[in-house]
């Protein structure tokens, strides 16, 4: 995962570039008039849902990134085993508990208390 800053555009907060497929990049912007950051890309290279992050959740970025990172490759890796992908409702990555609900035609990804 390489997290790239991008200062062109303002409403991109980040660039999550896929560490085994360059070319598949995605970004996490700022839906200020909803209140959710957002990513950008899944759709188009997957026909997947996009991901809702909360504004609320914003000191979590940097570990939603990494979780989002973990679902862009998986997405990846089953595009090349031509494997259908689905979101899982509940899920955990480096031991912590996600989950990821339909939300008004997004996911909405949030971390699980303990």
């Amino acid at each position: 995962m390489e997290l790239i800053p991008d200062f062109q555009e303002s409403s991109v907060l980040l660039r999550i570039q896929n560490s085994s497929k360059p070319h598949q990049i995605i970004d996490l912007v700022a839906n200020t008039e909803e209140g959710y950051f957002e990513t950008r890309g899944l759709k188009e290279l997957f026909g997947s849902q996009e991901i809702r992050i909360l504004y609320q959740e914003f000191l979590l970025i940097p570990e939603y990134a990494r979780v989002i990172s973990f679902l862009l490759e998986t997405m990846s890796a089953a595009q090349d085993l031509n494997l259908p992908y689905s979101y899982q409702d509940l899920f955990e990555y480096e031991g912590e508990r996600y989950s990821i609900v339909e939300d008004g035609g997004y996911r909405l990804l949030k971390k699980l208390e303990e």
